[in-house]
């Protein structure tokens, strides 16, 4: 296949991916193909994903993550996707990241549990473990912003942990929620994380900067 035949199956993989993980399952979408910041946080939420179904040991989660997994590994191949330029961690964000996980893992356990709810249902999906992945994956792509200094992992993490926290503390009582006082607490933690990678991408050499955008087209 020549370069230009690659690049336009790249694009229309991840067209596809988009629209089916985006809106016909549930959504993970990459913009560029062969990005590495892209293909590796659609890695860490693939990761995610699979991790819960195990935790539960709920196998439809778990063929959605190796999908994931899958749509990632075609995306690579075609786009020519490459290992992201790592750094030595950002200790901000890795200090983030390391006090996030027990929080993370504590929300996730009476979700994956199932218990003590009856768990609702998506395209053979339950929604309990899958929202315990979102912690992980959160958390997961805290960890890339630490070694990548880059605003997609960070933002997307920043955003998906500021709508959690603020779903918990307009809606205590549902069953996925952190309460008032844990939503607010997420909440500041995904402000947090919008400080510290600015801060992170201001101490990077503008020459690295440049070089890793320029990896990401």
């Amino acid at each position: 296949m020549s370069a230009h035949g690659r690049v336009v199956a790249a694009r229309v993989l991840a067209a596809a991916g988009a629209v089916f993980w985006g809106f016909l399952w549930f959504g993970v979408l990459t913009a560029r193909p062969g990005a590495p910041v892209a293909l590796a946080q659609l890695t860490v939420v693939s990761l995610a994903v699979v991790v819960g179904g195990l935790w539960a040991g709920a196998l439809p989660q778990l063929w959605t993550g190796l999908g994931l997994g899958l749509t990632a590994a075609g995306l690579a191949w075609l786009g020519r996707g490459r290992l992201v330029d790592r750094r030595a961690p950002d200790p901000v964000l890795a200090v983030l990241a390391v006090v996030a996980l027990p929080a993370a893992v504590a929300y996730g356990v009476p979700l994956a549990r199932h218990t003590p709810f009856l768990p609702d249902i998506t395209n053979g999906v339950s929604h309990d473990p899958m929202q315990a992945s979102l912690a992980l994956a959160v958390v997961g792509l805290v960890g890339l912003a630490a070694v990548t200094r880059s605003w997609l992992p960070a933002w997307t993490a920043a955003f998906s942990a500021l709508w959690l926290g603020v779903e918990s503390a307009v809606y205590p009582d549902l069953r996925a929620s952190l309460g008032v006082a844990g939503g607010t607490l997420c909440v500041g933690w995904a402000a947090l994380v919008c400080v510290a990678v600015a801060r992170a991408r201001r101490r990077t050499p503008a020459g690295a900067v440049r070089e890793r955008v320029a990896g990401t087209r």
